[in-house]
């Protein structure tokens, strides 16, 4: 046994020892055969010898002579057990074969992996009532266990927190637990915004200990992928809950930000690599008995940071290929695929502004659909596609130095850290109250309370800054689009589609309106549509959340607008 599996079999061991009526200690549950061989190597790792078979007369009890010598009776030989085609890679921990063969064309997901909130959306063609597609978008939050004042039951919390007890907790149970031990030390921090390290650099960079309290060498990494097996755990629930026909191992797609070529093609691999070996680490989970079937959310009270780190390791180092994982989409182009209906006529050149929790991703679309007249075309604009990374985790960052502002702390203030932290922590709800109020009222750990209003906010230095860069954006995007686009927009329009958390920004709203001269070619920006017109009249359902699940929805539709080139 490697020592490294042994020490994180040997470290749950110590994890399940409990206190007795009379002080001394007992082992929950039973000792498993990998235990056992963790604790046999322990003791001859340490110059000593596993104990010998007990003798039964030792022990003074009488061992029939017939027994001590001569024939013994034939031993009953048990009929063979057949087992599953398992493959054993190391002494513990034991990786499924997953059969991979007859995976569905027909039926797919899209995974908006969210800096702040995941969403996911299912569609299978043609299999409605009237011959339109099934479209469901997964009641994530709700199957995790989220109150509904943690958004809509679309939306997964995307925190990962490690506990002081070694535990990894995921989503709504990271911000419990991450804020009741912040009561017992306020140093204490949590994973919030772990899609920021494929936009930043970082991701291979170990956790510090007020991240990672235990002994275990984790990057950032690491985190994102733990993430993941979460997330693909409460898809799988959520698919079975559709119908139990649905294979858990389904096409997947999923959203990226708008990167630069290499940077593209890099971090959509990365994401590939990931969510199949999520998958064959969830499987893994459940198959060494790491998640309590028992539970209805067997993530909700935390899962070992040693049993998931020896099964996440496992998986990944498989170097398997995973046919379940099907293509990156940009996250404006998962929008643009949401816009159009083969039955319904459009006729305009889009641009598509998302701004998200961590990025601000834009993009031009050309989109003329006419099926009277066999007309067809949604294509991405070359050179017109642009991301930067100012966004709601931007805003976040913004609020909190203006309350802290606002209330006279600094850092030289007692308790600082403290009053940073705990205010860093519930930063998110405190915005959307602004947003929603036009002002909120916000409590620091120190008892006081700063009336913050959205004026504020918006007239500060560095939201002014923000806006500029949007601004700035928008006319780069159009200063670099082939003139001929622009000339021939109809009616010289451009419909701006604002999409994300961030599309109610009043400074966004402000792009709306404008009259440009671009490369001697006049053009407006006008308001899109809130809601497609296909989806107000087959599935009026999706309206009121369509802002926020547009690119998951368009990813997940059999046909999407291929990226320029492709």
């Amino acid at each position: 046994m490697e020592h490294n599996q042994a020490r994180w079999l040997l470290e749950n061991l110590l994890d399940r020892l409990t206190e007795r009526n009379d002080g001394k200690k007992e082992i929950t549950g039973v000792i498993t055969e990998a235990e056992q061989q963790a604790l046999e190597a322990a003791v001859k790792a340490l110059g000593g010898e596993t104990a010998k078979p007990v003798d039964d007369e030792e022990f003074g009890q009488k061992i029939p002579s017939e027994k001590k010598g001569g024939l013994l009776p034939p031993p009953v030989v048990s009929p063979p057990i057949e087992e599953p085609d398992i493959e054993v890679v190391g002494p513990s921990i034991k990786v499924p074969e997953i059969e991979l063969d007859d995976i569905s064309p027909d039926y797919r997901i899209c995974i908006d992996f969210g800096t702040a909130m995941s969403k996911v959306t299912f569609v299978h063609d043609g299999e409605r009532d009237d011959g339109g597609d099934i479209i469901e978008v997964l009641p994530l939050g709700e199957i995790a266990g989220q109150d509904p004042i943690d958004g809509g039951p679309e939306l997964l919390i995307s925190s990962v927190y490690i506990g002081n007890d070694g535990k990894v907790y995921f989503g709504k149970s990271a911000l419990e637990v991450s804020d009741q031990e912040a009561d017992e030390d306020d140093a204490r921090k949590r994973v919030d915004n772990i899609k920021r390290f494929l936009s930043e650099d970082g991701i291979d960079d170990f956790l510090v200990e007020v991240f990672n309290p235990t002994k275990l060498d984790i990057t950032f990494k690491d985190i994102l992928f733990y993430y993941l097996v979460y997330l693909t755990w409460v898809i799988g629930k959520c698919v079975k809950d559709l119908d139990e026909s649905y294979d858990t191992a389904l096409l997947r797609r999923y959203a990226m930000p708008c990167f630069d070529n290499g940077k593209a093609n890099e971090y959509a691999r990365l994401l590939s690599d990931l969510l199949g070996g999520a998958y064959v680490a969830m499987v893994g989970l459940e198959h060494n008995g790491f998640l309590n079937e028992e539970m209805e959310n067997p993530f909700h009270e935390g899962i070992p940071l040693s049993d998931l780190k020896a099964v996440c390791d496992v998986a990944l180092s498989q170097n398997d290929q995973y046919p379940f994982v099907d293509f990156a989409i940009t996250e404006p182009l998962g929008v643009a695929s949401a816009l159009i209906s083969e039955d319904g006529k459009a006729n305009n050149l889009s641009m598509v502004i998302d701004i998200g929790a961590g990025t601000t991703d834009i993009s031009m679309f050309r989109i003329r659909v006419d099926p009277e007249h066999d007309n067809f075309v949604a294509l991405q604009i070359p050179g017109a596609t642009a991301g930067f990374s100012m966004a709601g985790n931007y805003i976040d960052r913004v609020l909190t130095h203006k309350v802290l502002s606002l209330a006279g702390v600094t850092s030289q203030t007692i308790n600082y850290r403290r009053i940073y932290n705990a205010l860093e922590r519930n930063i998110r709800r405190y915005k959307e109250d602004l947003f929603n109020d036009g002002n909120v009222d916000v409590t620091l750990i120190d008892g006081n309370v700063v009336e913050v209003t959205l004026e504020q906010v918006m007239e500060s230095s560095s939201i002014q800054r923000f806006q500029q860069a949007l601004q700035n954006t928008i006319v780069e995007i159009l200063e670099r689009a082939p003139k001929h686009y622009l000339e021939n927009a109809p009616r010289h329009e451009l419909a701006i589609v604002l999409t994300g958390g961030g599309a109610t920004l009043p400074f966004a709203q402000n792009v709306i309106g404008w009259e440009l001269e671009v490369n001697g070619v006049s053009i407006k920006t006008v308001p899109a549509r809130p809601c497609p017109e296909w989806i107000e009249e087959d599935y009026p359902e999706l309206i009121d959340s369509f802002s926020r699940i547009a690119v998951s929805l368009g990813g997940a539709r059999q046909n999407v607008i291929q990226p320029h080139g492709q």
